[in-house]
């Protein structure tokens, strides 16, 4: 199912980074994406269930979540590392890559999991190597 991603700063996300980037604390917060409750439903899942959201830079499995203010059409996913796994890292000289009004495919994911900071890197990233 087609949708518009905004990302941009939550509360539980800030909140979660006060317990640290790799804590389970931020990744309840921060790899989330909100929907209404009617496109939830028109997905056929249900809050904590995993989604796999895809755009043309990258796809990411973060968890399905009632959107606090809902609009249909539009997903929101916290400002963050699985924000970033389907955002451009092209600035286009404005300094920081655009977070607003990225065309995205959502579909269930039942049985995939969501994966932790340092998972999530290593897989962008292509492997880590051991400092």
């Amino acid at each position: 199912m087609k949708f518009i991603l905004v990302t941009g700063t939550a509360v539980k996300q800030a909140q979660g980074k006060e317990h640290g980037k790799i804590s389970e604390k931020y990744k309840e917060a921060a790899a989330v994406c909100e929907f209404s409750e009617e496109d939830l439903a028109k997905l056929g899942v249900q809050p904590g269930d995993p989604v796999r959201v895809t755009s043309k830079f990258g796809s990411v499995v973060v968890k399905a979540a009632k959107a606090r203010e809902p609009t249909p059409g539009i997903a929101f996913i916290p400002t963050g590392p699985w924000a970033n796994a389907v955002t451009s890292s092209q600035t286009r000289g404005a300094g920081i890559p655009s977070y607003k009004s990225l065309e995205v495919e959502v579909e269930p994911a039942p049985g995939e999991e969501v994966l932790d900071l340092p998972q999530l890197l290593k897989q962008t990233l292509g492997g880590l190597k051991e400092a």
